[in-house]
């Protein structure tokens, strides 16, 4: 088996050194790995180079182990030294990217034996055999709508948050014969070859850089392959062991445009200035995809912060409810000793009423001998649950005419009346 890999850098990122697509190689275990980092995270190339060189030092194809893998070497892409622009605007811009972490596609094959091979696959980048009799098999994607339509990326703090499950990844084992050839490739590529077959062949005749940069630049001004990094590692099922690389040389750049003032181009325009590509549609296409998929997620959220005030409502109606249909009003029970001292005042109320009556008995027999022909004088009686004591007069011996008679006075004693209050 003899190993090719392809990289060219889309020309927007002038050198060699931008590019955000990695590979990693392992001879022993003969495992490859492919990723593509997006060019919308931050320093995705770095993620890209972790998650590649981590699953060749320990291939696994399922997912579960998969992910733990890369779990554990988020970490490793956070202590990475990055380094911000000078410029404030692009370095905050950076920074709110970096708080979003690093994202990239991957794929990755390993060798079973001498007749088959197997694949793990998270994204658009794709596989594809090209038999020994010119037949092509794609997986995990054979038409551009179900590759355009897979939105699966690894993350790195989706993966801390567990947002990343076993669904993301497709698996799947080959069987394969001597003379076939192997091909994992980014999304880019993968677009060419799905839409155009026989391309492949003019791709398997790359030998040289020069030869790849043609290649690519052709199809570019030709609208046929998307702007973008493009990388491949093509096997050939062979009596050979080699490995080449065509990649740019040290001093290659893509020479750099002129920088011109951003000027906000006007809304409307004549329908003769809208011409799109289908190159271009298939970019607009993604990136209106990506901003679908943020809008859905904030809108989950947003049902449930609705979800969560709902709840919260129907807590304080249920509670409103109960307080007033269901919640007991009574008054709690007396204890013993309150219902004694209640009883000996209901006692002393009894006495004092049968006292008071006495008193007024008293006072209306009062009133009648005061009423009689013999003026008497009395003390005032008071109201007391006392005795009473009061002095008669004594009578005379020599009475006179009724109209001189007199009565001798009764003598106050200060202490005759005594009173004693409840």
């Amino acid at each position: 088996m003899s190993a090719t890999v392809l990289q060219l850098h889309k020309r927007a990122s002038y050198e060699f050194k931008y590019i955000q697509d990695k590979y990693a190689i392992s001879s022993d275990s003969k495992t490859f790995a492919l990723a593509d980092g997006t060019t919308q995270s931050f320093n995705s190339e770095i993620w890209a180079d972790i998650i590649t060189n981590q699953f060749v030092k320990a291939p696994s194809f399922t997912p579960s182990e998969v992910l733990n893998l890369y779990k554990e070497s988020v970490e490793k892409y956070k202590n990475s030294n990055f380094e911000f622009s000078t410029n404030p605007a692009k370095a905050s811009l950076e920074k709110s990217k970096q708080s979003k972490g690093g994202t990239a596609t991957f794929i990755g094959l390993r060798f079973l034996n001498d007749s088959k091979i197997e694949l793990i696959s998270c994204g658009d980048s794709n596989f594809f055999l090209l038999s020994s009799n010119n037949n092509i098999t794609a997986y995990p994607f054979s038409d551009l709508d179900s590759l355009d339509a897979n939105n699966n990326f690894i993350n790195t703090e989706a993966l801390i948050q567990e947002k990343i499950d076993a669904a993301f990844f497709n698996v799947k084992s080959f069987e394969y014969q001597y003379g076939d050839k192997l091909i994992l490739a980014t999304d880019a590529l993968s677009r060419l070859l799905i839409t155009k077959p026989a391309i492949l062949n003019e791709l398997l005749q790359i030998e040289v850089f020069e030869q790849l940069i043609v290649f690519c630049t052709k199809h570019w001004d030709n609208k046929e392959l998307q702007e973008d990094d493009i990388s491949a590692i093509i096997l050939n099922i062979d009596n050979k062991s080699t490995k080449k690389f065509i990649i740019p040389p040290n001093d290659f750049t893509f020479p750099k445009e002129k920088e011109e003032e951003f000027i906000p181009a006007s809304l409307i325009q004549d329908d003769n200035e809208i011409k799109f590509t289908d190159m271009q549609m298939n970019e607009i296409r993604n990136q209106f995809n990506g901003i679908a998929n943020d809008f859905r997620q904030v809108k989950k959220k947003q049902k449930f912060h609705e979800m969560l005030i709902m709840v919260a409502i129907s807590l304080v109606l249920l509670s409103f409810l109960y307080a007033v249909f269901f919640q007991k009003n009574s008054t709690p029970e007396k204890t013993d000793r309150e219902n004694q001292l209640q009883l000996q005042l209901n006692d002393k109320d009894d006495i004092i009423q049968s006292k008071q009556r006495e008193i007024d008995k008293l006072n209306k027999q009062l009133q009648v001998e005061n009423s009689s022909d013999v003026k008497k004088e009395i003390k005032p009686i008071i109201k007391s649950d006392t005795t009473i004591v009061v002095d008669k007069p004594k009578p005379t011996q020599n009475l006179k005419k009724e109209n001189k008679s007199t009565i001798k006075p009764v003598e106050k004693k200060k202490d005759s009346i005594t009173t004693k209050g409840h």
